[in-house]
């Protein structure tokens, strides 16, 4: 997804979700349904190289 912040484009990426059912049941509102178990995968951050008056730094 190609997205825009004051002027400059970036590429959104969305980290993968695994769902997994589990063994328990519930009622909410008179309907019943499964639970699942969400698990996100954490994945690092590239660097960037960034100035702020004048001073190099990476985030």
């Amino acid at each position: 997804m190609k997205l825009s912040f004051l002027g400059k484009t970036y590429t959104a990426s969305t980290p993968a979700i695994a769902a997994t059912e589990t063994q328990e049941a519930v009622t909410f509102l008179g309907r019943s349904s499964q639970v699942k178990q969400f698990n996100v995968i954490q994945r690092q951050q590239p660097t960037e190289e960034l100035n702020f008056m004048g001073r190099r730094y990476t985030r």
